[in-house]
């Protein structure tokens, strides 16, 4: 029995759009984050911060990453669809050019 793959370019544009709004979001909790434990230095002082802050900040590339490949997935789809629309149209303008 044969399967078949069903594309919707559009479907893939909503879900690049939904990644790229989820990976601002991402990005802005983060650094809000980086921002409240920058802030909590005034009210607590001493090695226990020191550590905490370093152990919060030792996430800051993990964060980066995970925002960028975020933003790379989201750019796979778009040009997913890109291409899928493209290769729709041009098997239609072939078969337009078949004759019998």
């Amino acid at each position: 029995m044969a399967r078949s793959i069903t594309v919707d370019p559009a479907k893939l544009e909503t879900a690049s759009t939904r990644i790229d709004q989820q990976a601002a979001d991402y990005e802005r909790l983060y650094r809000q984050l980086f921002t409240e434990v920058d802030g909590m230095g005034a009210a607590w002082q001493g090695v226990d911060n020191v550590a905490f802050v370093n152990q919060i900040k030792g996430f800051t590339d993990d964060f980066e990453r995970m925002t960028k490949l975020m933003r790379d997935y989201s750019e796979y789809l778009k040009m997913s669809a890109k291409t899928y629309r493209e290769t729709q149209t041009e098997i239609a303008n072939q078969a337009k050019r078949l004759t019998n």
